[in-house]
């Protein structure tokens, strides 16, 4: 495999966010820390399901997960309405919680869940060396989005750790087993 000169801003590929399946597998296999924020991300927890237990199987790995706060209903309402599958927006994040509650029960990992506050722009996926982020559309009709694998020594990848560094300082943290509380609790309201 010949090496590539990276642009400036650390660009390695881009295309269709369906088009990275392959690319996931590789990521997740070769990774010992994964850092990931995303709405609710069903099909792709449930495409790399396999992948993502077996990272979480082996020793020296970790995990990070920031996902919306349901508690925030100003928040849940803007993701609503933002897109397609808008009514089963809040339904998707309580599975999300759901699914990574069972993962930390199962593996001990992630040891906490960063909740946001704010709509996103994109989502990410952050590996070792590499990092995968994907725009979101500003209109609620479905499309393939595009996304970015960059190198995370970049000019991109520098950009994302500051971001990972400032959600930390803006979201609530809570544990795994503190998620159904959050459900019940938000759910009770609703």
């Amino acid at each position: 495999m010949t090496s590539i000169p990276e642009p400036q801003a650390g660009i390695v590929r881009v295309g269709p966010f369906a088009g990275f399946y392959q690319r996931f597998e590789e990521l997740i296999s070769a990774s010992t820390r994964m850092v990931l924020c995303f709405i609710h991300s069903r099909r792709w927890r449930e495409n790399h399901d396999a992948a993502i237990k077996a990272f979480l199987g082996r020793n020296g790995t970790t995990m990070e997960i920031f996902l919306p706060d349901l508690a925030n209903h100003e928040l849940m309402f803007s993701l609503s309405r933002r897109f397609e599958d808008g009514p089963l927006t809040p339904t998707l994040v309580v599975d999300a919680y759901r699914y990574c509650a069972r993962l930390a029960r199962d593996y001990g990992k992630p040891a906490d869940i960063w909740l946001f506050g704010r709509s996103p722009a994109y989502s990410f996926y952050q590996f070792d060396q590499r990092a995968v982020l994907a725009l979101y559309s500003n209109t609620a009709a479905k499309k393939d989005v595009p996304a970015f694998e960059v190198s995370t020594d970049s000019l991109l990848g520098k950009f994302l750790a500051t971001e990972i560094d400032g959600l930390k300082r803006e979201c609530r943290r809570r544990a795994p087993d503190e998620l159904e509380e959050v459900i019940s609790t938000t759910t009770e309201v609703t």
